[in-house]
């Protein structure tokens, strides 16, 4: 077998595998970048990310400039941003994880989150102010608190063609169509190496430092049904097809600890007519038509048997989309239907649901026989639904505006109006994977562990197959968040 020699090989090309392979260069490390895609697929999830936002720390207006030096004064005096300090970033991790991340690891990525968007902008990644997270409020733009306030240029996509070109005029050498095949260990299970396959067959890579940075396991169907549970090896997934979890096995193989919410994962509404894969477009060829469907907060949703089945206004969508596909999945045929009258039409058209093929009509009741569900139970439901709602109060999408119903199960808490002004509007909706939450455990210089909670020399672990970050939810931007933060400090020890 051919042998090889680098100082550290990076496992994986989204954006927590292209941080931590320009983290170690710049530490001084010949690098290896092992990529299992093709190039036409490379990325990993990084590439399906439609907003690709970053959630970070910051004290307003004053710390987002230095992000975006090209964005103008006067596009600057249309903006309302509030601080979201490192105590907010830590209670809404706490509090959508209901009090399960690891604090040591909350605490990393609520600490490291500035430091680390402000060193991917002096690297040459180019961050846009994420309008589409805004209100408008006259001539002015408006976030809600805790919303994210950047995106990576051009969507996910662009921003691993920037890590790209970043890593190849550093020279960085990327090897596509390699995958791992499995971790090499010395005489004191010190990870010395791996070995990988590609078209001409298998090589030993021998390095100091492995970073493993594959991804989860959502794109593997027998590990879906074996630790999610009945039904998910059957749904869509919105990534790549090529996160199958090799990464994680590869690390369990040497003794690694398993981690986190193994029966957890990051699920979201999308179209029910998305793919069984690269579901996040309509289609995925010409990356066009995002599949989400994020609008539900503001009307209803129920499912094929014409029952509501959760609290649609609970918290933003930001706070609730990554837990609400999970409960699609459960619902009869794993389909699910958001409706929508006439008054929430300018506000669902900013949710970007272009590319949906609408159900549309002038009653409840046809619009029932239209999707085939019991005309008098949707009758039923929506009549309920809106004798429910208290109007105490005024309808603000911008804040959690507390007009909510009384007296029915499930509530809705938040943003409730009557569904009373026809045309009314449905979209199907099926339940989209993106992530899974269960990995590898890690400590804060992101070396894996071993069953005996010590580091495994030589071995370490970056973005979505790291485990004790998130549990039954997580904060939407926090994903890509991580991978970068882990990806930096995996690269940089891994050099060292």
């Amino acid at each position: 077998m051919q042998i090889e020699n680098y100082d550290v090989v990076v496992v994986g090309f989204g954006n927590a595998a292209q941080a931590a392979a320009f983290s170690a260069h710049s530490a001084g490390a010949r690098v290896l970048v092992l990529e299992k895609a093709p190039p036409a697929k490379r990325g990993g999830n990084t590439s399906y990310s439609y907003g690709a936002q970053f959630r970070h720390v910051h004290n307003g207006i004053a710390d987002v400039k230095p992000l975006l030096p090209h964005i103008s004064e006067k596009e600057w005096e249309k903006i309302d941003l509030a601080a979201y300090t490192k105590d907010d970033f830590y209670a809404d991790m706490m509090r959508v994880t209901r009090g399960k991340a690891v604090p040591e690891l909350a605490e990393l990525l609520v600490n490291e989150s500035y430091p680390t968007v402000k060193w991917m902008q002096e690297s040459g990644i180019q961050w846009e102010i994420l309008y589409s997270a805004a209100v408008p409020d006259g001539e002015r733009f408006r976030w809600h608190h805790g919303s994210s306030f950047i995106h990576s240029k051009d969507g996910g996509f662009g921003l691993v063609q920037m890590w790209q070109r970043v890593l190849e005029r550093q020279g960085i050498e990327i090897r596509f169509g390699t995958a791992a095949v499995r971790l090499l260990t010395d005489e004191k299970a010190r990870v010395c190496g791996l070995v990988a396959q590609n078209s001409d067959g298998l090589v030993e890579i021998h390095c100091k430092g492995v970073v493993l940075a594959s991804g989860g396991f959502q794109a593997n169907p027998a590990m879906r049904a074996q630790f999610l549970g009945s039904g998910w090896d059957l749904g869509k997934v919105r990534g790549s097809r090529y996160d199958t979890g090799d990464g994680i096995q590869m690390a369990l193989e040497i003794g690694a600890q398993p981690f986190g919410h193994w029966g957890g994962s990051h699920a979201t509404p999308i179209d029910a007519d998305a793919g069984d894969y690269e579901a996040g477009f309509l289609d995925p060829a010409n990356r066009r038509h995002r599949t989400h469907r994020y609008g539900w907060t503001l009307g209803i949703m129920v499912n094929t048997e014409g029952r509501r089945f959760i609290d649609e206004g609970e918290d933003f969508n930001a706070y609730t989309y990554a837990k609400t596909g999970a409960e699609i999945i459960k619902q009869p045929g794993s389909v699910a239907y958001q409706i929508f009258d006439a008054k929430l039409k300018e506000a669902i058209d900013r949710y970007l649901y272009q590319g949906a093929t609408p159900i549309v009509a002038n009653s409840i009741r046809d619009l029932a026989e239209q999707l085939e569900i019991n005309p008098d139970v949707l009758v039923q439901t929506v009549e309920q639904f809106n004798e429910a709602v208290v109007e105490d109060r005024p309808f603000n999408e911008v804040i959690r505006d507390g007009r909510a119903t009384q007296g029915i199960y499930p509530p809705k808490t938040n943003w409730a109006q009557k569904i009373d002004t026809p045309p009314y509007t449905a979209y199907a909706v099926a339940s989209g994977l993106t992530f899974t939450y269960g990995g590898l455990k890690i400590n804060t210089s992101c070396q894996v562990l071993n069953r005996l909670d010590q580091p495994i020399a030589g071995l370490y672990a970056a973005g979505e197959l790291t485990g004790g970050f998130f549990y039954y939810n997580y904060p939407s931007g926090s994903g890509l968040m991580r991978g970068a933060v882990t990806g930096r400090i995996a690269g940089q020890n891994a050099a060292s």
